[in-house]
C-alpha cells in the first residue's frame, strides 16, 4: 500500500472518530435537556434553598414561588413577599416594611430563570465539572432566537452526572455573571395563598409607596 493510501485511511478513521464524538456530544446534551424538560416542564410551583456565589457570595436564602408570579423570599436580613400585585420588603432589624406596586422584576430572578429556561432556551454545549467530590454536567443553554432572552445571554445548569438534580445555576446578563448553588429544590408542592401576603408585626414602621 502506498503512503497516500495509508494517509487516506488514517484521515478517514480520524474523521469517523470526530463525527462519532460530535454525535455523542450532540446526543448527550439533547438527552439531558430532554430529561430536564420531562422533570421540570410541568412545574407550577417551586421551593428552593440557595446560596449566592456571584457577583456577591455568601447570601443564603429560601424561595417559594408560583409560576403565576407570586413568591416569598427569605434571606438573612429581610423577607420579600409578592402577591402578584404588590411587593412587601420587610427588614426586621429596622422594624420597617416598604410596600411597592409590582411593575417589573429582574429577568435573572431565580424563580423566573427556573420557570422559563425550558421554553426560551436551547442546548448549546455540555461539559463535565467537579463540584465537591461529585462530577456534574454543565449544560450551557442559549436563547432560541439567537438574541438575549429576557436580557440573559447564556444559562448554564450544573446537573449531577447520571441524574437530573440541579446543583448550580449560572446566568450571564450583559457583562455580569450571576451564580447560585442549589441546596434543595422541590417542585409542584401545594403552597398556601397565605404565604404570598404579608401582615407586618406590631410596632413595624410601614412605608406604602403604591
Amino acid at each position: 500500500m502506498t503512503y497516500k493510501g495509508i494517509k487516506f485511511i488514517l484521515m478517514t478513521f480520524v474523521l469517523a472518530l470526530m463525527h462519532h464524538s460530535f454525535s455523542n456530544a450532540q446526543d448527550s446534551k439533547d438527552q439531558l435537556f430532554a430529561q430536564l424538560r420531562k422533570k421540570f416542564g410541568s412545574m407550577q410551583s417551586l421551593e428552593v434553598s440557595f446560596s449566592s456565589l456571584e457577583p456577591v457570595s455568601g447570601i443564603k436564602g429560601t424561595l417559594k414561588a408560583l409560576r403565576s408570579g407570586k413568591y416569598h423570599l427569605t434571606v438573612s436580613d429581610r423577607t420579600i413577599v409578592c402577591d402578584g400585585n404588590s411587593i412587601w420588603n420587610y427588614v426586621p432589624a429596622r422594624k420597617n416594611v416598604t410596600i411597592n406596586a409590582l411593575k417589573s422584576r429582574p429577568s435573572t430572578s431565580l424563580d423566573i430563570v427556573l420557570f422559563t429556561f425550558l421554553y426560551n432556551y436551547q442546548p448549546k454545549e455540555l461539559k463535565e465539572f467537579s463540584i465537591g467530590n461529585s462530577i456534574y454536567h454543565g449544560l450551557e443553554l442559549i436563547p432560541k432566537s439567537g438574541k438575549t432572552a429576557m436580557g440573559i445571554k447564556s444559562l448554564t445548569l450544573f446537573v449531577k452526572k447520571g441524574g437530573s438534580e440541579i446543583k448550580r445555576i449560572k446566568a450571564v446578563e450583559g457583562q455580569q455573571a450571576l451564580m447560585w448553588d442549589i441546596q434543595s429544590l422541590k417542585i409542584n408542592a401545594s403552597l398556601p395563598e397565605s404565604l404570598f401576603t404579608f401582615s407586618p408585626p406590631k410596632d413595624t414602621e410601614i412605608l406604602d409607596l403604591r
